[in-house]
């Protein structure tokens, strides 16, 4: 994980010359600007969001180029905030989330330089990947985002959130109650929508766009044909997107008992008096 964000900051901000260090090991005299990359402790999460990992880049210039260190911090941020990255040799996929800056400017006496340090929270997208299981209302639900909204990412092996083309990511949080019929039986379920948007006011707006119309339709097609009933939908814009989701959509959907695999008959003899 270390290397690919490593790699991402040398390959997006060319003004450092490559120059992008671990925890003291950068130089006294090291030509600047650099930076330092650190990593923090990790957070864990709940069952489906398994755990993050918390890191840290500071930023550092040329103590007589106070203004400079405002440029870089951006170009780091710009870099990595809702960014997907792949490791080319483990294929590992992480995307990482800016969470402020760690302090204001500081003058570092020893390395002649100011920095500042920024931190992100850097996700595994393993969390991401979901099983259907059909008739499968998240695979229905990422179908309708499709063709609703065709500018909406729905493939977080893909993605690349943006504020004019967010991505929306759904789950089945809860079943919460099950009604047995003679055909099979309907099921009552819970689903969160997760919706990345790098900045506030568009994603309150993809939020609200979002669930106005789940309103106006008041059901999704299944991929099997059948109909999904949308029995109240939700929104709140300050939920944690990565955690929990700010869309909750209560449906209901059937499941048909399977066809029972009978022998087939051999031979029919027909007779009569």
């Amino acid at each position: 994980m270390r290397e690919t964000i490593r790699q991402r900051l040398i390959d997006q901000i060319p003004e450092i010359g490559g120059r992008v260090f671990e925890t003291d090991a950068a130089a006294e005299g090291e030509e600047k600007p650099y930076l330092v990359l650190t990593k923090g402790s990790e957070v864990d999460e709940n069952d489906w969001a398994g755990s993050s990992t918390m890191i840290e880049v500071w930023s550092y210039v040329a103590h007589t180029r106070f203004k400079y260190v405002d440029d870089l911090v951006s170009a780091v941020i710009a870099a990595l905030d809702h960014q997907l990255l792949t490791d080319p040799v483990t294929g590992e996929t992480i995307l990482c989330r800016f969470t402020g800056s760690t302090s204001a400017d500081m003058q570092d006496e020893q390395f002649q330089a100011i920095t500042r340090g920024v931190q992100f929270e850097v996700f595994s997208i393993a969390w991401l990947a979901h099983t259907p299981l059909e008739p499968d209302p998240v695979s229905a639900m990422t179908a309708w985002t499709a063709a609703r909204f065709p500018e909406m990412q729905t493939d977080p092996q893909s993605w690349n959130p943006s504020d004019d083309a967010p991505a929306l990511y759904w789950r089945n949080a809860a079943i919460r109650g099950v009604q047995t019929m003679s055909w099979g039986a309907w099921i009552d379920a819970t689903l969160r929508g997760h919706m990345l948007v790098p900045h506030t006011p568009a994603r309150k707006e993809w939020l609200e766009r979002t669930v106005r119309r789940l309103a106006m339709d008041g059901h999704v097609e299944m991929l099997d044909q059948s109909r999904m009933t949308i029995q109240r939908v939700s929104a709140d814009s300050s939920q944690d997107p990565f955690r929990v989701g700010q869309i909750a959509v209560d449906v209901r959907f059937g499941v048909l008992r399977p066809i029972p695999d009978l022998p087939k008959l051999n031979q029919i003899q027909f007779g009569g008096v």
